[in-house]
């Protein structure tokens, strides 16, 4: 018996061994959830209808992922609470409205819980030639944009993050390509500071991969979609529907990008179904999910310099 307790022992602490004891394990996701629209048409649904298919499909998707970070898209303030809600108790969030800095207009909003993450710092820039000029509308955007920053501590492995959730123009080409310029200085802002840290980006950019915004980001980040092994991918490619079911229409516009992959292990990527049996879409958008594993660490912050604050020109 001592010697197969020996075996034993001696096996568990090779196990030991070969996993870190303080890894983070970390689900992301963005969704574009659609804003309430007043008077829905085509296959659009109210939010009224709408809403406990969020709520369930969250649900589902947060089960025994008390760690996971939610991302956003065109969540009017009262959806926001209504997901607040629906989370239920030991959810909070970042995020204000971009028409006034407060709740006016949309969000994109990052939850979290306190539980399991430190809010350290957090800001919103609005995606213009004047970042923190509240409600500015940038070259040839239709409407204000913005790019939400959230700053955590992983609360069990120390480990720094930085989740940055955005959604660019629909209408203006030059706005989502500086936009694109504006967010990947930003990512390099937040990095500089926090040694070790782990920076993701997720939003919608209405942007596929052939649009020179996309490949902007791609080119000083990295979209998990490729950095993930495909025989880890699972669901759809296509992220937007448009509230119509010909698959023909669909495309690829929502995106999560993370700055340095280096030490990471991907355990998953998904693009989620938002039509069922019901005929019901829950929205517009699929969510984008992906599972992330890495070494914890506990972060070194240094005092940032805030080179983007204030009204610098970018693109002009």
């Amino acid at each position: 018996m001592k010697i197969a307790n020996s075996i034993l022992l001696g096996g568990l602490a090779s196990l030991a061994a070969a996993k870190p004891q303080h890894d983070f394990d970390v689900r992301l996701m963005t969704y574009n959830i659609r804003y309430a629209a007043t008077s829905p048409t085509g296959q659009e649904k109210p939010w009224a209808v709408r809403r406990p298919l969020v709520a369930g499909q969250l649900a589902h998707e947060l089960a025994g992922r008390p760690d996971t970070l939610l991302c956003f898209q065109e969540a009017l303030h009262t959806q926001v609470l209504d997901i607040k809600a629906d989370l239920g108790q030991g959810w909070e969030y970042v995020g204000v409205g971009r028409d006034d800095g407060a709740t006016g207009g949309e969000l994109s909003p990052i939850f979290y819980r306190p539980e399991e993450w430190k809010l350290k710092e957090k800001d919103t820039y609005w995606l213009s030639e004047t970042p923190h000029v509240v409600g500015s509308v940038g070259w040839d955007a239709a409407l204000p944009r913005i790019v939400t920053v959230a700053e955590l501590e992983h609360k069990e492995t120390g480990k720094p993050f930085v989740y940055m959730c955005t959604h660019f123009d629909h209408r203006g080409q030059v706005a989502r390509e500086k936009s694109a310029e504006l967010i990947v200085d930003i990512a390099d802002e937040w990095a500089s500071g926090n040694e070790g840290a782990s920076v993701f980006l997720g939003g919608d950019l209405n942007a596929d991969p052939e649009n020179p915004a996309y490949q902007t980001l791609a080119s000083r980040l990295h979209d998990v979609r490729d950095v993930v092994p495909q025989e880890l991918h699972y669901g759809h490619d296509m992220t937007f529907t448009g509230f119509d079911s010909n698959v023909d229409n669909d495309s690829m516009i929502d995106h999560l990008f993370v700055r340095n992959p280096a030490g990471l292990e991907w355990e998953s990527f998904a693009v989620l179904n938002t039509l069922y049996e019901d005929g019901i879409f829950i929205s517009d958008h699929r969510p984008v999910v992906v599972d992330v594993r890495g070494p914890g660490k506990k972060g070194q912050r240094q005092n940032r310099r805030r080179a983007i604050r204030g009204s610098h020109a970018y693109g002009v």
